[in-house]
């Protein structure tokens, strides 16, 4: 009997596609448990009580080894007490983000403008977009202006660091970036 051999030839298309396709399979698994999780929230916060506070059980003592042939008092290990089950809390509500206090006026030196916005909520928007990029909360500031609302990074001592700012933030996305001197 003769053996038969098969052989698989995959073009670099098909390939393609079949390593996307194990891709979305697994995105699609991991939202799913993601989506079970969210209908699930009190096993899992009730799971996280239990987990966190662990009362240790006390150590058995051992009974003493004699071979005199009196009687001897023997400890006995006592039961741990019962601790009580953990009652179902409320979940504690989710902290809301909190604005941060919009400047009046900067300080003085030199800041880089970003951009300038109708809306503060977008104004955040960018100011977050900015944090985001590696810049302390406290280096960006919305500063109200005329109705409007400018977010500025800064501030800098002298116009080569303001300038080294300005340049990363033109290549991150804000190509009208400038250098104000306040």
């Amino acid at each position: 009997m003769a053996r038969r051999y098969f052989e698989i030839i995959i073009s670099g298309g098909q390939l393609a596609a079949l390593i996307a396709l194990v891709a979305l399979l697994l995105a699609v698994a991991f939202g799913l448990g993601v989506a079970v999780r969210l209908f699930e929230p009190q096993a899992t916060s009730t799971a996280a009580v239990t987990l966190s506070s662990p009362t240790p059980a006390p150590a058995p003592t051992a009974a003493p080894v004699t071979t005199a042939a009196t009687p001897v008092a023997v400890p006995t290990a006592t039961p741990p007490a019962a601790t009580p089950e953990p009652t179902p809390t409320t979940p504690a509500p989710k902290p809301t983000a909190t604005r941060p206090p919009v400047r009046a006026k900067p300080a003085p030196g030199r800041w880089v403008q970003a951009t300038a916005l109708s809306k503060q909520t977008e104004a955040e928007g960018v100011r977050n977009r900015i944090i985001a990029l590696g810049f302390t909360p406290k280096q960006v500031a919305v500063v109200p202006f005329a109705g409007k609302y400018r977010v500025r990074v800064g501030p800098f001592p002298d116009g080569e660091s303001a300038g080294r700012v300005m340049a990363r933030l033109q290549a991150s996305g804000f190509a009208a970036a400038f250098v104000v001197k306040e």
